[in-house]
C-alpha cells in the first residue's frame, strides 16, 4: 500500500497487520494494546522514568477515581473539561452520594495531596510522576493512538519555592522530553507557545512539542505547563519559608502521551512495506534467518545460526530466530513489516567462511562480513542517526510562509506555516478559519489580516 497516496488507510492498515493495537473493542476510542505497540509503549516508559528518576522525580500511583468537588475546585479547570468527563454515579444498585469522575488529568487529586505533603521549604523542590491510563470522551472523530477515550500518558507535577526555579523544572523537562522524542524516537519537533486561549485550563503558560505527519497535519505530543499560583491558592498548598512566613508555592505539571509518540514514530518512519523503527525502541532488534538450500546443511546452519544468537543476547540485543517452515522471501516481508532494524541472514557460504550477511531495514543495504568483526552498536547508531536524519530532512521542508491570504490557502495543509497576527482576537478568530494558531512568537511581523504591526505565530490544520 502506498503510504503517500492515503495516509489514514496505510496507518490503520499498518497497525493492524503489525500488532500495534487492535480497534474493534466494542467501546470506541478503546482500543486493545497487543504485544509489539505495548512493548514500544513500555519502553518509552521505562526509558523516560528513568530520567525521570535521575531528575529527583518519585514516582507515584493516584487512583483512577476523582470526587466531584475536588475535580472542580480550579474553575477554569474543570470548564476546560466538563464536557468530556466519564462519571462513575452508582456503586451496584447504590446511588453514590457525590459523583466521581474518570481522571481526564490528575492536577486537582494530586494538589489535594500535596497540600498535605508540604510544610516547609525543606519540602521543595516536590517533583512526582506516574504513567497511567486517563479518560475523555472524545467528540470529535476518533483515531487509534492519536484521539482516543482512553489513553496512555506520563504526567509530572511539581512544587516550588519561587517561579524562578519553577521555570527550571520546564527547561529540566524540555531536555528531558527532547532527548526522549529526538535521541531516542528521532522524532523531529518544534516546542510552541500556545495563545492564551489554547492554554492548558489553569496554566499561566502551556508549550507543546508539535511534529509534523506526512500528511501534513500537525500532532501535539507533549506538553509542558507553567501553572504559577493559580492551583496553590485554590488547593492552600502552603510552605513555610526560612524567615517563619507561609508562602503559596509555584507549580507545573507535563506530560508526554505514549499513544501519539508511536502514532508519530509509525507515521514519519514507516514506508510502504510497513514499519521503520529506531533500535532503542524496537521489541525485536535483530531478527536472523537461516537459509537452507539443501536439507543436509540444515543442522549446521541452525547451528551456526543458534550460536550466532546466543552471542547476540549475551551482548544485550533483542534478537530472535525465525527457524519456521515459511519460506526465506516471506520472512523477510514479514519482518521488514514488523520494522526490525537488522536481519542476519546466514547460508552456507556465511556458514563456511564464518561470516553474516547483514541486512539493514532502513536503507535495504546488504553486506557480507566477519562474524567476528561484527559491531552491532555501530550498526544500531548509523540506523539512528538516519532515521533522525532523513525525518528532520523532510521536517525542514513542510515549513512555509504566507505573506498573504491567497498564499495562506495555497499552504493550509501542507504542514506548519509562518505569518503575522496583531493580538487581536478578531484577527486570530480570521486566521483560525484557515488553520489553528500553534505558537505566539517574539519575532515582529504584520499581521496577515490587517496588515497592522504584530508578531509571527505558526499556523496549521491539527489532529
Amino acid at each position: 500500500m502506498n503510504k503517500n497516496d492515503n495516509l489514514s488507510e496505510w496507518y490503520h492498515n499498518i497497525l493492524e497487520k503489525t500488532d500495534i493495537v487492535d480497534s474493534r473493542y466494542p467501546i470506541k476510542g478503546m482500543p486493545v494494546y497487543r504485544g509489539w505497540g505495548l512493548f514500544m509503549i513500555r519502553k518509552m516508559q521505562q526509558i523516560l522514568e528513568e530520567m525521570l528518576e535521575d531528575t529527583n522525580h518519585e514516582s507515584v500511583l493516584f487512583p483512577v477515581l476523582i470526587p466531584e468537588d475536588i475535580l472542580g475546585k480550579e474553575t477554569k479547570h474543570i470548564a476546560g473539561f466538563e464536557g468530556q468527563v466519564f462519571w462513575v454515579t452508582h456503586a451496584g444498585e447504590n446511588k453514590l452520594e457525590r459523583r466521581l469522575s474518570l481522571r481526564p488529568t490528575s492536577e486537582t487529586p494530586i494538589y489535594e495531596m500535596f497540600k498535605l505533603w508540604i510544610r516547609s521549604h525543606n519540602d521543595l523542590p516536590l517533583k512526582v510522576n506516574q504513567s497511567c491510563a486517563v479518560y475523555r470522551y472524545e467528540t470529535k472523530h476518533t483515531r487509534p493512538l492519536i484521539r482516543g477515550r482512553e489513553f496512555l500518558w506520563n504526567e509530572g507535577h511539581s512544587a516550588h519555592v519561587d517561579e524562578k526555579d519553577a521555570r527550571r523544572n520546564i527547561e529540566e523537562i524540555k531536555r528531558i522530553y527532547k532527548k526522549l522524542i529526538n535521541d531516542y524516537l528521532c522524532i523531529p519537533f518544534i516546542i510552541s507557545t500556545r495563545p492564551e486561549w489554547d492554554r492548558f485550563p489553569g496554566a499561566v503558560d502551556t508549550f507543546a512539542f508539535d511534529t509534523i505527519l506526512p500528511d501534513g497535519k500537525v500532532l501535539q505530543i507533549a506538553t509542558v505547563h507553567n501553572l504559577g499560583q493559580n492551583f496553590s491558592r485554590v488547593f492552600d498548598i502552603k510552605f513555610e519559608d526560612k524567615k517563619g512566613e507561609h508562602k503559596f508555592v509555584y507549580q507545573t505539571s507535563y506530560g508526554p502521551s505514549f499513544g501519539r509518540l508511536l502514532a508519530a514514530l509509525i507515521s514519519i518512519h514507516g514506508d510502504d512495506i510497513g514499519l521503520i523503527l529506531p533500535p532503542r525502541i524496537a521489541p525485536i532488534q535483530v531478527i536472523i534467518i537461516p537459509i537452507l538450500f539443501k536439507e543436509s546443511e540444515g543442522e549446521e546452519i541452525i547451528n551456526y545460526a543458534r550460536m550466532v544468537e546466543r552471542k547476540l543476547k549475551r551482548d544485550g540485543i533483542r534478537v530472535r530466530l525465525d527457524n519456521s517452515d515459511e519460506r526465506p522471501g516471506a520472512k523477510f516481508f514479514f519482518w521488514e513489516m514488523k520494522g526490525v532494524p537488522l536481519r542476519l541472514e546466514i547460508g552456507p557460504k556465511d556458514l563456511n567462511e564464518n561470516k553474516i550477511t547483514v541486512v539493514r531495514r532502513d536503507t535495504k543495504r546488504r553486506e557480507q562480513i566477519e562474524l567476528n568483526n561484527f559491531d552491532i552498536n555501530s550498526y544500531f547508531e548509523k540506523i539512528t542517526k538516519n532515521l533522525r536524519t532523513t525525518a528532520e530532512d523532510k521536517f525542514r521542508k513542510q515549513f512555509l510562509t504566507a505573506d498573504n491570504l491567497d498564499e495562506l490557502k495555497t499552504h493550509t495543509g501542507k504542514g506548519i506555516i509562518r505569518t503575522g497576527w496583531c493580538n487581536d482576537r478578531k484577527c486570530a478568530e480570521r486566521i483560525e478559519e484557515y488553520a489553528n494558531i500553534l505558537s505566539v512568537n517574539k519575532k515582529q511581523r504584520r499581521c496577515i489580516i490587517c496588515g497592522s504591526d504584530g508578531t509571527e505565530i505558526l499556523i496549521a490544520k491539527t489532529y
